[in-house]
């Protein structure tokens, strides 16, 4: 299942004397120069970021948990906000703005997977539920593929087989436990993705990068025979 949401950026510095061509019209809908587009939902430019992640991450959490594969991707032109709705702005990920307001959707996700697997593990004690984290963090730049983690490891390649699925070979996986390991990986990954300046963004990503965590539980039981 795959829901749409629009995120509406307000006008920046250079575009203050100009109008603003995009309405929203409802909490599904808005329109631009007089035509109508419809969708799952839309937030507007009062939207926080505190409001998306309620809107997107936290389902997000919450079907993952479940067993179902989540994703999110974030689409636009360059400038339209997709790193600064993703990441948040640059030293949002700091070790000291962790707990700041400024944070992007991502680490709001991982903060509250945490939370969620923390609650679960105490609720089902009795079971000794046990979950294990791995991230992997990688780019797609002229359809090559570069571990942002490792980026000596370039051009990897695409496979597929019937125990894994679709999978990158020789992508590394780092086992992460709290919200610091995975800021970590994402200051770390980010620092080596590819820029360049467009007409709209001096510094703009001339690159799509994918983060991805791999989430498994596991119960113990002990069951006696006779």
């Amino acid at each position: 299942m795959m829901f749409s949401v629009v995120r509406m950026r307000p006008l920046n510095k250079d575009e203050e004397d100009g109008e603003m061509i995009v309405q929203k019209l409802s909490n599904e809908s808005l329109s631009i120069n007089g035509h109508t587009f419809t969708y799952d939902s839309v937030a507007d430019t009062e939207s926080t970021r505190l409001d998306i992640f309620q809107l997107v991450g936290s389902p997000l959490v919450e079907n993952c948990l479940a067993g179902f594969n989540t994703s999110v991707f974030a689409y636009g032109q360059s400038g339209s906000g997709k790193t600064y709705t993703m990441w948040g702005p640059a030293n949002a990920l700091q070790e000291e703005n962790l707990a700041n307001e400024q944070q992007g959707l991502t680490p709001r996700v991982f903060e509250r997977l945490f939370s969620r697997i923390n609650e679960e593990q105490i609720k089902h004690a009795d079971k000794q539920l046990r979950y294990q984290c791995r991230c992997s963090f990688l780019e797609i730049y002229n359809e090559q593929i570069t571990d942002l983690l490792d980026p000596t490891q370039k051009n990897l390649q695409i496979r597929e087989d019937v125990k894994s699925g679709v999978y990158v070979k020789n992508l590394k996986e780092e086992c992460v436990s709290t919200v610091k390991d995975v800021i970590r990986l994402l200051l770390k990954g980010l620092s080596h993705r590819k820029t360049g300046v467009t007409s709209v963004n001096a510094e703009s990503s001339r690159s799509h990068s994918v983060f991805t965590c791999v989430v498994e539980s596991q119960c113990k039981v002990l069951c006696c025979l006779d």
